[in-house]
């Protein structure tokens, strides 16, 4: 009882730290650890879903359905154009705030466009994620640390079935030995960046190709 009451009382806590979750994944900050990073995922979740039921049980809340407009073509964007996990993992949460929090005041036509926009978000988020279960393979093919150690080259290979696939090599700054930070810096054919390796502090060798790091 005095973990709930103590939750509920500190909501804003838990709406700030989800908020600072929501900016650095969506500046691309992980943790270095894939385990860690996977705990995250889950942490925020929960986090995300026990705010949004905790905000709903004790205010009254209501909420135009013109912001849900824009709201939910704002999180079709995000997803449609970014397709990777990551967003996947930050909109899941959200799609519960349409319904608890929808006035039932607006006008007919808000409403209608409203939950136009949301079936819209439902079917793509379904129909993204079907296609990454079933035909997309990520996979985390080596990673190689910089001379100094803050620094380190991931190589990924993503395999999409029978339309072929892709090599996406990232440059990820740590920090803290914690942390990192990671930045596309070469993108190729399936199969690629067998060859990796440090040429210098500023420099990476992909398959004899030399990649200036401080140029991309």
């Amino acid at each position: 009882m005095y973990l709930k009451k103590l939750i509920q009382e500190k909501i804003w806590i838990l709406g700030i730290l989800l908020l600072i979750c929501n900016v650095l994944t969506l500046n691309s900050f992980y943790f270095i650890s894939n385990i860690v990073q996977n705990i995250y995922y889950g942490i925020y979740v929960v986090l995300s879903i026990i705010t949004i039921v905790i905000v709903r049980k004790n205010y009254s809340l209501h909420i135009h359905h013109g912001f849900f407009i824009l709201f939910n073509f704002f999180l079709v964007y995000i997803t449609y154009v970014t397709y990777i996990a990551v967003p996947l993992f930050l909109i899941f949460p959200t799609l519960l705030i349409f319904p608890l929090f929808c006035s039932e005041k607006s006008h007919g036509i808000f409403k209608f466009f409203s939950n136009l926009s949301y079936i819209l978000l439902l079917i793509i988020m379904f129909l993204l994620l079907l296609m990454r279960l079933l035909f997309t393979s990520v996979t985390l093919d080596k990673t190689v640390d910089s001379p100094n150690n803050k620094q380190m080259i991931e190589v990924y290979s993503i395999d999409n079935g029978a339309v072929g696939g892709s090599t996406r090599v990232y440059l990820a700054e740590k920090y803290c030995f914690l942390f990192k930070k990671n930045r596309l810096i070469y993108s190729g054919h399936y199969g690629e960046a067998k060859d990796v390796n440090w040429k210098d502090g500023n420099h990476v060798l992909i398959d004899n190709k030399n990649i200036d790091i401080t140029s991309q």
